[in-house]
């Protein structure tokens, strides 16, 4: 009998050994895995029996599967594996044998949490499905996985697990591809400053983004409601006619475009230009779903009232025609002034630079309290160097941003240079300053911005009170503070000892 010849269909060893069991039968076993073959007569040759020959069969479609399966004991060690896996590791499924993951996979994170969870879903024994990461050796690219585990016993009575691995890598790049594509279109709007929303026909339900609400002077609360609630924010003037409009695109080609007033929450009025158009329809080719968006047209309302009136005045005497050439300078004036506002923010983040600093310290009441803030963004110069210049500009214009949705309207916020920002907070002492710095700097952590999820961005932050209305020296004592925040490891407030 020529058993030795035979090879494992598991692992590919060659040295089977018969061994005998109860009732006179015997079966054929592998001394490295622990695989074995069904219990045969004495009188039958085991080594024709036909369940080790379909054995190999199944060994040869699972060498040939496209996802990873594999067959480790409690050690990491592989009892089996297929070509896709040593296709990833560069290697052969007769060579991995009786390795480990640390023999092939460089990355000794990803390794220690291979044999951490492996032991882990023994120890359950519960089937888990898991979501892991390798790297293939060949492109140095990681690899994502949700892999099936399957605990088992050997034989022997010893722990192995069967592991499935589907690579799930082209799917995750497509969701990410499409997340940025929708973080995109969601910077556009907000920079056009449109108010979108999206009218769910079938189930009467209206969905707005942040703008549309922010426009109207709501809530985000605001942001999904019945049709029905959007009829008290149309003007009552204007209301009947906004109606019958969408009606008829409902009842036409779906287009849709009305200028009308709606009413702000503080009772102001405000004009805008509403458009839309159905995007999906029903079997019966009924709509079922229109998106549009508004826009402010106040200013250009205003502009348009004022032409009149002023074309009105130009067929009365030469005193009306002083008065029109008074409200085109007054217009002249107030573009000019709306030049000078640009010419006082940073061009990149949209907060004040040094020349609004200048002008707005110069209003500032000697007798009103305020404290100075000084913050630089952590690593911004690592930030810049690892993701690019693009990425570097975005992280500052979103802290710029958190900066200036976490102040008051009337506290200061400008950039001083680089990834160096300036808050000055009127009317506080040093206790509540702290506060405030400390929720900004918090806030600023939980920013999800960078490629790779364990790196956050996070700013030092160093406080000083002005005081005898001294600014060059408080700024002098919160630019100290801001270097001994960063020496202490950053990602912290410290406060100027001179208060």
């Amino acid at each position: 009998m020529q058993n030795d010849l035979q090879s494992c269909p598991y692992c590919g060893n060659s040295g089977l050994h018969v061994q005998g069991g109860n009732d006179h039968v015997h079966f054929i076993c592998c001394p490295s895995c622990g695989g074995r073959g069904p219990n045969m007569p004495i009188s039958t040759e085991p080594s024709m029996l036909p369940h080790l020959q379909s054995d190999s069969l199944m060994h040869t479609v699972i060498n040939e599967a496209p996802d990873i399966i594999l067959l480790k004991d409690w050690n990491g060690r592989f009892l089996l594996c297929n070509s896709a896996l040593a296709r990833l590791y560069g290697s052969t499924p007769e060579q991995m044998v009786g390795k480990s993951d640390a023999d092939f996979n460089p990355d000794q994170d990803q390794v220690r949490f291979y044999q951490e969870n492996i032991q882990a879903v023994m120890r359950s024994g519960v089937v888990q499905i898991i979501e892991e990461t390798s790297t293939d050796v060949a492109t140095g690219e990681p690899r994502y996985f949700q892999s099936i585990k399957k605990p088992l016993k050997r034989p022997d009575g010893s722990d192995c697990i069967l592991v499935i691995a589907h690579d799930v890598t082209e799917l995750k790049h497509a969701y990410a591809l499409l997340e940025q594509k929708e973080k995109r279109y969601d910077y556009a709007m907000e920079a056009a400053g449109e108010g979108i929303w999206d009218w769910d026909i079938l189930n009467d339900r209206v969905l707005h983004n942040y703008k549309w609400c922010e426009l109207l002077g709501l809530d985000d609360a605001l942001t999904e409601h019945p049709m029905s609630a959007l009829g008290v924010l149309i003007h009552p003037q204007d209301r009947n006619g906004m109606m019958a409009t969408v009606q008829q695109a409902l009842d036409g080609d779906g287009t849709y475009a009305h200028e009308h007033r709606m009413l702000r929450t503080s009772g102001e009025v405000v004009w805008v230009y509403d458009r839309g158009r159905v995007v999906e329809y029903d079997e019966a080719v009924q709509p079922r779903r229109m998106v549009g968006s508004i826009s402010d047209i106040t200013a250009r309302k205003m502009a348009e009232r004022r032409l009149e009136e002023a074309s009105q005045q130009v067929t009365q005497a030469n005193e009306q025609l002083e008065k029109l050439v008074a409200e085109r300078t007054a217009e002249l004036a107030k573009a000019n002034r709306e030049l000078q506002i640009l010419a006082r923010r940073d061009a990149l983040t949209g907060v004040g630079n040094r020349l609004q600093l200048e002008e707005w310290l110069f209003g500032l009441s000697r007798d009103r309290s305020a404290v100075v803030i000084m913050l630089d963004i952590d690593h911004f110069k690592r930030i810049n160097d690892r993701y690019g210049h693009k990425m570097g500009d975005r992280v500052l214009k979103t802290v710029a941003q958190c900066l200036t949705e976490h102040v008051r309207r009337d506290d200061l916020v400008a950039r001083m240079g680089g990834e160096e920002f300036l808050l000055v907070l009127t009317g506080v002492d040093m206790n509540q300053a702290l506060a405030v710095v400390e929720k900004l700097r918090a806030h600023i952590e939980t920013l999800d911005m960078l490629p790779e999820a364990d790196q956050h961005i996070t700013a030092s932050f160093g406080v000083a009170t002005l005081s005898d209305n001294d600014f060059d020296h408080a700024m002098a004592r919160a630019d100290e503070a801001l270097y001994e925040a960063k020496h202490r490891g950053r990602n912290r407030v410290v406060a100027s000892p001179l208060g």
